[in-house]
């Protein structure tokens, strides 16, 4: 069995687990310091996931589609970045502020509901970022070469990958001199770059998947 509803099917379970053990875990430790890292692990055991699974049945094998490796190549930089990124500000920062009031670290009572929500809103951000490569690369067509449209998004997408990873690294160093002035002329933009960043990689992947079908 080998379906796309099966690859979804069997992504989504990964993804609770990943989330569901990381919040019991976090909870029960009174912390948020692997937050972000397990949402880029659970990225990356996605792709590996789809990579295996598409293979089953398929015209061609992973190895042997160029635009199931060009897709998941892509969504593995892209998200090996934003994990190694993560773990460092983790390392860095020694905490998130965002948890301070669900896990009760002002002396207030901690709240795991509210902790589990933000799990869970991580479960479905990674679900839906990784849909489109999930698509890719269990899709039973078999078109092989690149067109020139391809080519074009392929070149967009690597320009969307080092604007997120320059806004990262601009940001970093802003926070660690102490929030002063701007990091960028034009701070209201940058504000948003991550996630305008992070929703150009999910309209590319849809106009891949496009292509495929």
């Amino acid at each position: 069995m080998s379906g796309q509803g099966f690859v979804y099917g069997i992504a989504a379970a990964i993804t609770c687990t990943i989330q569901l053990i990381g919040y019991a875990v976090a909870y029960t430790l009174k912390t948020e310091t692997f937050y972000d890292i397990l949402g880029g692990v659970n990225y990356l055991a996605l792709a590996l996931w789809s990579a295996i699974a598409g293979s089953i049945d398929a015209p061609l094998n992973w190895v042997d589609d160029p635009r199931k490796i060009l897709v998941t190549i892509f969504f593995i930089c892209s998200r090996g970045w934003l994990l190694l990124f993560l773990a460092w500000r983790a390392h860095e920062r020694k905490g998130d502020s965002r948890f301070d009031e669900v896990l009760g670290k002002g002396g207030g009572q901690p709240q795991p509901f509210g902790f589990f929500v933000f799990w869970m809103a991580q479960a479905f951000w990674v679900f839906l970022i990784s849909m489109p490569m999930l698509f890719v690369n269990s899709s039973q067509v078999n078109k092989p070469g690149f067109s020139a449209f391809d080519v074009a998004f392929a070149i967009l997408f690597c320009a969307g990958v080092l604007i997120e990873i320059v806004a990262d690294i601009q940001k970093a160093l802003w926070v660690k001199r102490g929030r002063k002035g701007v990091y960028l002329p034009f701070p209201t933009q940058v504000q948003t770059m991550d996630m305008q960043t992070h929703f150009g990689g999910l309209v590319y992947f849809l106009l891949c998947s496009l292509c495929k079908s």
